[in-house]
């Protein structure tokens, strides 16, 4: 719409309100890989179809096949992207392991806990894939973790040279151990609660239990720690 300019300076377009710009939404082969590994944590592959993934992704069947040509191509490259998740996070986790073990334990936690918390479908797929049992996925994840595994594994020798991690664990068993407690843990939190606890409080609870009992099993000595927050009085009635 254009108005007279009385000025004599010509017409002036008139302006309407000013859009809103909106944030960008992930490419189309993201959105897809985003939606593939959410529906698979939910559901596990075996009971998602192509079409499930399209229409989460708000796309055709064709278009997703552009991307992805079969939906084995798909289930691929959620794991592919796992791997290369866990992989950058690797790095990160080399510089935790400095220092005393308990504070090495602290910081790897911490280094884990920033892995999940980063892409929270993550131990759901992994934990699914273990279950689901198809031998391809899991060699292609037991290769990827293989990094992991022998990191932790090596630090726990290294502690039992230096005295302060139970000389009679065996290592890889250990780790294996360690392992399926985090993974577990972190697939089952967005899942579970506790009665009269929300949701934040009791992540917070769940995975400080976790570090102690970690602390207990590796350690000859553990640590205290910081202090538990006290427990809600219906806790401490039910535990009596």
């Amino acid at each position: 719409m254009r108005r007279k300019d009385t000025t004599g300076a010509g017409d002036v377009k008139t302006r309407g309100p000013r859009a809103v710009r909106k944030a960008p939404s992930p490419e189309p082969r993201e959105r897809i890989l985003q939606e593939a590994t959410r529906l698979i944590a939910q559901r596990g592959f075996g009971a998602i179809s192509v079409n499930d993934v399209a229409l989460a992704a708000g796309i055709s069947k064709q278009a997703l096949l552009y991307h992805y040509p079969s939906r084995e191509a798909l289930h691929e490259a959620v794991v592919a992207s796992l791997i290369e998740h866990s992989n950058r996070h690797l790095l990160l986790l080399l510089g935790a392991f400095s220092g005393k073990g308990e504070e090495r334990l602290e910081r790897a936690m911490a280094q884990i806990r920033r892995f999940f918390d980063t892409d929270p479908h993550a131990a759901r797929v992994i934990l699914r894939e273990l279950l689901d049992g198809d031998r391809t996925q899991v060699s292609r994840l037991s290769q990827g973790v293989e990094p992991w595994l022998r990191l932790m594994a090596d630090t726990l020798r290294q502690g039992q040279q230096e005295g302060h991690i139970r000389q009679e664990l065996d290592a890889e068993a250990a780790v294996a151990h360690v392992g399926t407690l985090l993974l577990t843990t972190f697939a089952l939190l967005p899942l579970e609660g506790w009665p009269g606890v929300n949701d934040a409080e009791w992540r917070e609870r769940r995975l400080g239990e976790v570090v102690r009992i970690i602390e207990r099993y590796l350690f000859t000595q553990a640590s205290p720690g910081p202090e538990s927050p006290p427990r809600p009085a219906s806790s401490r009635r039910q535990a009596k």
